[in-house]
């Protein structure tokens, strides 16, 4: 009886242990070096869309993000993958800015994993962790 009920639990915590999703292999995430160019009263930073594909998030999203913190005015160009900035900004506000983004809008509270999305319900963001299953309500973007 007593062996029976082993097997059973071993069986029972196998099961279990199939049904948690694998935990991020990379906890680390190094951001790219900012290439940024300053023309006039302008800054470009060459490799947006690189640095957004890192962050795992859409290049309009961290977009309104940098503009809102900066509180200035700037475009996204699709085809270049360049956030033109129209103010003079040197590379460490925006690095960060870069790190209180990804703190906020990428790594989950609950388990510090970076295999996170932002969704956006009605009119609420909400961060949701897809290693640990934690939702968690985000400032608005």
């Amino acid at each position: 009886m007593e062996e029976s009920r082993i097997k059973d639990y071993m069986w029972l915590l196998e099961r279990a242990y199939m049904k948690v999703p694998p935990k991020a292999e990379s906890e680390d995430l190094t951001i790219p070096e900012l290439e940024l160019i300053r023309i006039g009263d302008q800054t470009i930073i060459r490799n947006f869309r690189e640095i957004a594909e890192k962050l795992k998030r859409e290049p309009g999203i961290l977009t309104r993000y940098l503009l809102r913190e900066l509180n200035t005015g700037g475009s996204y160009d699709e085809g270049s993958g360049q956030l033109r900035v129209n103010m003079k900004v040197s590379r460490k506000p925006i690095e960060q800015l870069l790190r209180k983004f990804e703190k906020t809008y990428v790594r989950c509270p609950t388990c510090n994993s970076i295999d996170t999305r932002l969704v956006k319900r009605e009119r609420t963001w909400i961060l949701i962790c897809e290693a640990c299953g934690a939702e968690q309500t985000v400032k608005p973007i």
